[in-house]
C-alpha cells in the first residue's frame, strides 16, 4: 500500500489530524488503528469534561479554541454542538487560588463568574462539608458527546479519502528516500510521512522509528455511583483544585466521580486497580464527606499521556527524523482541544507534502 500520510492511531488526535488533513485536499490518509475499534482506550474512557481553563497557559488556549469548534462544529462532523451547555465551577478552600483563576481566565478572555458557597451548595448539595471558600463559574465549559465527536470525525475523514485500517500494529520503519516504510501487521505502508497519535503508545512507536521521545502515562480513575437524586442532570461539574477531587452528573440521578489519582503505568496498563475505591474513600472522607453516601456501581480507568518536558503537548516535526510529526502527550484534554489540535498538525504538515 502506498499513500502521503500515514497516522498512528484512531483515538481524537489521529482522527481530528487525519479530518483537517483532508479538509485540506491531502486525500491520501491511512488511519492506522492497532485496535478493532478506534477509540477503545483513553479517547472511550475519559469523563468528557470540557475544562477550557488549565494548569498551562498553552493548554488551555488549545481548549479554547477546541471548545469552540466543539459548539459550532464542521456541518461534516456533526450538526449539532458536541458539548453541552452546563458549564463548570473550579472550587478552592484559598481565596487567592480563586482571584488567580479568574485573572487567567480574564487574560485569556474567557467568560467566568466567582460564586459563593451558597449558590455552589444550591445546585450540588453533596458538596456540604468541602473546606472551600468558594468557586469561579465557567459557563463555557461542558460535558463534551464524546463517541459523537470521535465517530463525527472518522466519518468525516473518510468521506475526504482517508482510509481506517483497524487490527494494524505497527512494528517497524524503514526510512526511504522521500519518505518512509511503514512495517505494520496489516502489511508495509509506504508513505510520504508518518504522524504518531498514539497515545499512551506514543513513546514505543516513536522508539521504532528512532526518536528518543520520553512520555508519562499516568493511570487514573473513574467512578459511577448509584442513584441519589440530588444533582440535576444539567447542572455543572465541579472541580476541587486543592487536594484534586471531580464530579459531574451521568444520568439516572448517579454521578461520575474521580480522586484524580496518578499512577505511572506501561501502555495498556488501563485496568481498574483492585484498591480504587478505597483510594476514592479516602479522598472523599477529607474533602467530600457527604459523597461517602453514594455507592459505587462501577469502576474503570484510562491513561493520560504527558510529555516529560512540562507536561505539554507535542505537536510538531521531530527534530532528527525529517519524516515523522507528532501529535501526542494532550495529557487528558484530548477531547477538549481535538479539534484545534488536529487543524494546527494538519497546518504544520501540509507544506512538507507540496
Amino acid at each position: 500500500m502506498s499513500t502521503r500520510v500515514v497516522i498512528i492511531g484512531g483515538g481524537f488526535a489521529g482522527a481530528a489530524t487525519a479530518y483537517w488533513l483532508v479538509r485540506a485536499g491531502v486525500r491520501d490518509v491511512v488511519i492506522a488503528e492497532r485496535e478493532e475499534v478506534c477509540g477503545l482506550h483513553a479517547s472511550g474512557r475519559n469523563a468528557a469534561l470540557g475544562r477550557q481553563l488549565t494548569e498551562h497557559e498553552c493548554v488551555s488556549r488549545l481548549a479554547i479554541r477546541g471548545c469552540t469548534l466543539l459548539r459550532t462544529p464542521p456541518p461534516d462532523v456533526a450538526d449539532q454542538p458536541l458539548v453541552s451547555d452546563s458549564g463548570s465551577v473550579l472550587l478552592s478552600g484559598r481565596a487567592e487560588t480563586l482571584q488567580r483563576l479568574g485573572a487567567q481566565a480574564a487574560a485569556l478572555g474567557l467568560p467566568y463568574a466567582p460564586l459563593a458557597p451558597d449558590a455552589i451548595l444550591a445546585r450540588w448539595p453533596p458538596l456540604e462539608g468541602m473546606p472551600m471558600v468558594g468557586g469561579v463559574c465557567f459557563p463555557t465549559d461542558g460535558l463534551i458527546d464524546i463517541h459523537a465527536l470521535l465517530t463525527g470525525l472518522l466519518a468525516g475523514a473518510r468521506r475526504g479519502g482517508a482510509h481506517v485500517e483497524t487490527c494494524c500494529e505497527v512494528s517497524g520503519f524503514a526510512p526511504r528516500r522521500g519518505g518512509v516504510v511503514i512495517e505494520t501487521s496489516a502489511g508495509a505502508i509506504e508513505a510520504r510521512c508518518a504522524v504518531v497519535a498514539a497515545g499512551a503508545w506514543a513513546g514505543a512507536v516513536g522508539a521504532l522509528a528512532g526518536a528518543d521521545m520520553a512520555f508519562d502515562r499516568l493511570r487514573r480513575h473513574l467512578h459511577l455511583t448509584g442513584p441519589l437524586h440530588e444533582v440535576a442532570r444539567d447542572a455543572p461539574f465541579v472541580w476541587y483544585l486543592d487536594d484534586e477531587f471531580y464530579a459531574r452528573p451521568a444520568g439516572g440521578g448517579a454521578l461520575l466521580v474521580s480522586a484524580c489519582d496518578e499512577t505511572n503505568v506501561a501502555p495498556g496498563q488501563d485496568g481498574a486497580s483492585a484498591t480504587a475505591v478505597l483510594g476514592l474513600a479516602d479522598k472523599v472522607a477529607r474533602v467530600a464527606p457527604r459523597f461517602l453516601e453514594y455507592r459505587i456501581t462501577r469502576t474503570w480507568a484510562c491513561l493520560r499521556t504527558f510529555t516529560r518536558h512540562g507536561r505539554v503537548p507535542l505537536i510538531g516535526w521531530d527534530r532528527g527524523i525529517p519524516w515523522l510529526f507528532w501529535v501526542a502527550g494532550l495529557g487528558g484534554h484530548g477531547a477538549t482541544c481535538s479539534l484545534a489540535v488536529g487543524r494546527d498538525a494538519a497546518a504544520a504538515i501540509v507544506p512538507r507534502l507540496r
